[in-house]
């Protein structure tokens, strides 16, 4: 194993996948640099150009980072994106961490850390968000009343509705309203 492999390994480098693939003789897992999982001992680490190369020598693809799908983007997006489609989806539901736990079936922290380091926000906030841009369409295209829409994208009430229209869009719903019309 070459200085700058093992550099690669350590530091979790994703600019070296698809160059060059490690296996563990401890799990027999071949992984990619950019791989997740705990630092290995380098003392069981072997070197391989292809994926292919270490199976036929007795490896398996780890199952966190799919060193033999390269189109796969990683296990956090991965679940950051399965996160955003299940909020997609039923955004007018009552929705909480535990919620996203038990339909994705993660861990309640690791489906918030992983979902605000891929798209940069937690997902409260973005489901905040998508029900805002659902109740902007409503409040331009219908004449539903405030309250009516702000129940039909998901909130409790009309001032819960409100109060997170005025953060998000920076005015209330009935002034985006009257803007929108206009």
């Amino acid at each position: 194993m070459k200085n700058y492999q093992w550099e690669a390994i350590f530091s979790n480098n994703q600019s070296y996948d698809g160059e060059f693939y490690y296996a563990l003789s401890t799990t027999k897992a071949i992984c990619r640099p950019s791989c997740p999982s705990r630092t290995p001992n380098p003392k069981n680490v072997s070197i391989f150009s292809t994926v292919e190369e270490a199976i036929q020598q007795g490896f398996r693809p780890c199952h966190r980072c799919k060193p033999n799908q390269l189109a796969w983007t990683g296990y956090k997006k991965e679940l950051a994106d399965q996160t955003k489609q299940y909020i997609d989806l039923h955004c007018q539901d009552p929705i909480t961490l535990e919620t996203l736990h038990e339909a994705l079936e993660k861990n309640l922290y690791y489906i918030q850390r992983s979902f605000k380091e891929v798209w940069g926000i937690t997902p409260l906030h973005y489901l905040h968000q998508v029900r805002i841009d659902k109740s902007k369409e409503l409040l331009k295209k219908s004449a539903y009343s405030i309250t009516a829409i702000g129940l039909e994208v998901g909130y409790n009430d009309s001032a819960q509705f409100t109060k997170k229209f005025k953060v998000v869009e920076g005015t209330t719903p009935k002034a985006f309203r009257k803007m929108a019309m206009n």
